[in-house]
């Protein structure tokens, strides 16, 4: 959150500097504060409507009680308000504080822009809700819908990366072309011109057309999920018939099934793959990039500058991959993932090391696969030799594995086994926030060092050492999961 709120505030800076100085474009500024609020809170909750609203897991069980649908729409919908408020501060908190800081503070554009971007938070809302049940209407209808939503949320994150990965050069434009790109604002994007002029000018015209705009389509938005709800949340899908086949009945081992059972449940949700494998999705996307893009993007110009580079480039690729690994993390939720069914398969002959390896083994090759084709293409686009790209391949390889250990047991010291719906514990779970925070913390402790040697050590040989010492903690999470491990495992309980 803080790197987040750190990058924000630097990028934004000379916007706000430049901007805020000019009158005639002031409104502008806090007008991109509003759009950026939007994206955000838009890309960060438009699936989870359809999972909070019309896939909670107490959904029929609430229906059969006397309980009002109103009351049951009431909380799934403040539930979402608070996750879209949690965005919109994210973003929103930086680029009011670089604006005070830049042009100092006042208390009534403070005032104002809170109320605005509450606004937009609502407006957001409205525009999800929509989406969200246009989505869950669709899966009602379509036998593919996990199908449909993976492509939604892969169309989705990709466009999200492009504009990422743009931003730079979006804010140059914007610097240079300001006025014009204040004049299609105004044209097209009526709402957030409201709110730049309401926080620039306090116009209490500005912010009851801002307010009309966002109120009334979240109204009629909450009466629109509330007609179908009922039919939406109780419809079965329907599911294509299968001619029964004679054939021989094969059986597989406990370990084998329930390494079925977890990559079915990884490929069956769509936020699981988006949230759990995004490390993996940057990996091939950089990869590609450098490919397609090297010589666009200075490499050649970089390495001649500064030969050093070069010498330093292998620990800089693994340190570049070892960050995408871990982001990479299906097994930080896993666990929790199992929720009431655990004390079901406790009962079965099942025991801790096949439960533990099937979890485990997900995230590796989740993340085993698409780093294998990332070298690939970074093999053929930064000209590496074949020696330098095994070497930095298994020191990848060999963190990948120490990261997905990583992520595996800070779900088993925070398990989750109560809750009402899989995105609780796969977005919200205090385990994949640590696992996160102590996979940074370990790409940085495997190969920060390296640039405090580097004048007594080569760097191929530092990434062979990096390498054994990676499997020799491996060795010692395995004999934790030997010991303390098959404890934990017998007293789960939900």
């Amino acid at each position: 959150v803080a790197a987040v709120v750190a990058g924000v505030a630097l990028m934004f800076s000379p916007v706000a500097k430049a901007f805020g100085s000019l009158p005639e474009l002031e409104w502008l500024y806090f007008a991109l504060a509003g759009i950026l609020v939007f994206m955000l809170t838009f890309v960060g909750s438009v699936f989870s409507t359809q999972n909070l609203i019309f896939k909670a897991k107490d959904n029929e069980l609430l229906l059969s009680m006397p309980v009002p649908t109103s009351y049951i729409l009431a909380s799934r919908v403040a539930s979402l308000l608070v996750l879209d408020l949690f965005y919109a501060v994210l973003i929103g908190a930086p680029l009011i504080g670089v604006y005070f800081y830049h042009h100092g503070f006042s208390a009534e554009t403070l005032a104002v822009y809170i109320v605005c971007v509450l606004l937009t938070v609502i407006f957001s809302a409205a525009v999800t809700a929509f989406c969200g049940w246009a989505i869950a209407l669709i899966s009602t209808k379509f036998k593919k819908s996990n199908v449909l939503q993976i492509i939604l949320s892969l169309g989705f994150f990709g466009a999200y990366m492009v504009f990422a990965m743009n931003m730079q050069t979006y804010l140059e434009k914007l610097l240079t072309n300001g006025e014009s790109i204040a004049a299609a604002v105004k044209k097209a994007m009526p709402v957030f011109y409201w709110f730049g002029t309401a926080c620039v000018n306090s116009e209490l015209k500005s912010v009851a057309l801002l307010a009309v705009t966002a109120i009334v389509p979240f109204i009629l938005g909450c009466v629109l999920i509330s007609k179908s709800f009922i039919k939406i949340a109780t419809t079965k899908k329907a599911e294509n018939k299968k001619k029964y086949v004679a054939r021989e009945l094969s059986a597989s081992s406990a370990k084998v099934a329930l390494l079925k059972k977890e990559f079915a449940r990884f490929f069956s949700m769509p936020m699981y793959i988006l949230n759990s494998a995004t490390g993996s999705l940057m990996l091939i996307l950089f990869a590609i990039i450098i490919t397609v893009k090297g010589d666009g993007m200075g490499l050649e110009m970089m390495f001649a500058a500064d030969p050093e580079i070069a010498e330093y480039l292998p620990v800089i690729i693994a340190l570049a991959v070892g960050f995408c690994s871990s982001m990479c993390n299906p097994a930080a939720s896993s666990i929790s993932l199992e929720g009431s069914r655990i004390n079901v398969l406790r009962s079965m002959p099942v025991n801790s090391d096949d439960f533990y390896f099937a979890k485990y083994m997900v995230n590796f090759i989740v993340g085993f696969v698409p780093t294998t084709v990332a070298f690939v293409f970074l093999a053929v686009g930064l000209g590496i030799g074949f020696s330098t790209l095994i070497t930095v391949y298994v020191s990848a390889v060999s963190f990948l594995a120490l990261a997905s250990f990583i992520n595996l047991t800070s779900n088993l010291m925070m398990p989750r086994f109560s809750w009402q719906n899989e995105m609780v514990v796969i977005k919200q779970g205090g385990a994949v926030l640590i696992a996160m925070l102590a996979g940074i913390a370990a790409t940085a402790t495997a190969y920060a060092p390296f640039f405090l040697l580097k004048k007594y050590m080569d760097s191929e040989i530092y990434l062979l050492i990096q390498s054994a010492v990676c499997l020799a903690i491996c060795l010692g999470f395995i004999k934790f999961y030997k010991t303390s491990g098959r404890t934990r495992f017998e007293r789960m309980n939900a």
